[in-house]
């Protein structure tokens, strides 16, 4: 179940200090009570308000090897997943599976597509409004006649 939001260390030491003058301060922090209490009873019990670590494996890469790998990706989205694995090895020292890169890239809005040729793109449009002007020209002379 989840916990919600965490309150800032400057107001549970507010409120740890608050508490020690013995003074009745849920209004003044405007926090629910249970919450006051919760806080000041970790206090004593662990000697400090810090919030515990939490479980799970860390991370192997930053957030700053996760935005250096999508900035690698957009200037060129052919480059494959070994390629970008290898170049985190040389780079950063780190070892870094191919399925994490994958992962990496499509949390950054690449789902492995390659980016479609411009020039193509544009020949069939412009070759569909060709088209599309020819059947109206047989129409109207369908119609007419």
């Amino acid at each position: 179940m989840s916990q919600g939001k965490e309150t800032s260390l400057e107001l549970r030491n507010l409120i740890v200090k608050l508490k020690g003058e013995k003074k009745s301060f849920s209004k003044i922090v405007k926090k629910p009570r249970s919450t006051v209490q919760t806080i000041y009873r970790n206090y004593v019990m662990r000697g400090n308000v810090l919030n515990k670590s939490r479980c799970g494996r860390p991370h192997k890469l930053s957030d700053r090897d996760a935005r250096a790998i999508v900035r690698k990706v957009k200037i060129n989205p052919k480059i494959s997943a070994p390629k970008l694995a290898d170049q985190i090895a040389t780079a950063s020292g780190k070892k870094v599976h191919t399925e994490t890169v994958r992962r990496i890239i499509r949390s950054g809005g690449y789902n492995d597509r390659v980016s479609r040729n411009l020039l193509t793109l544009n020949f069939n449009i412009e070759f569909c409004f060709e088209l599309k002007k020819i059947s109206n020209l047989f129409q109207r002379k369908r119609i007419r006649q």
